[in-house]
């Protein structure tokens, strides 16, 4: 039967071989944990109107595993939450606090976690002309507090 690694660097001749195997050991676990995908994206919420961040959201995002669960998370002073996705693979964001910029046919869009982490995603922006490029794992949605949204007159 062969050693196994650990047997061999605790049975090693001396400090230095013991080094040099633990290091093979070491560089040998790299290549897994260089290849782990992170599991944070950033959902970045910025105001159409003045193109700042909108600091007081309470947006309402759901991750996609077996089942839909929906929980309200706060943007932060620069309007951004940091949402750990573990193995979800979409996200659906619904503004709270603001109204969304996004058209109706995109209000309940899944968004697919692997290409917001690999590209990022901006969403529509029926508000404003604004439309940046997202930077890999960040989501980036418009809104405009609620007392810009136009009234119909009859």
């Amino acid at each position: 039967m062969l050693p196994t690694l650990t047997q061999l660097i605790r049975n090693a001749p001396g400090p230095q071989t013991r080094a040099a195997a633990l290091l093979l050991l070491l560089l040998a676990l790299i290549p897994p944990i260089a290849n782990a995908q992170p599991h944070t994206l950033k959902i970045k919420i910025i105001n159409a109107k003045t193109n700042k961040p909108v600091p007081d959201e309470k947006l309402n995002v759901a991750l996609r595993v077996d089942q839909i669960v929906s929980v309200t998370m706060p943007t932060d002073k620069n309007g951004i939450i940091l949402v750990d996705t573990g193995n979800a693979t979409i996200i659906r964001i619904l503004s709270n606090m603001y109204a969304d910029c996004r058209s109706r046919g995109e209000l309940y869009t899944n968004y697919p976690i692997d290409t917001i982490l690999k590209t990022g995603i901006t969403t529509g922006n029926l508000c404003s002309d604004a439309k940046p490029t997202p930077k890999p794992g960040e989501l980036i949605l418009f809104e405009i507090p609620k007392i810009y949204i136009p009234t119909m007159q009859p």
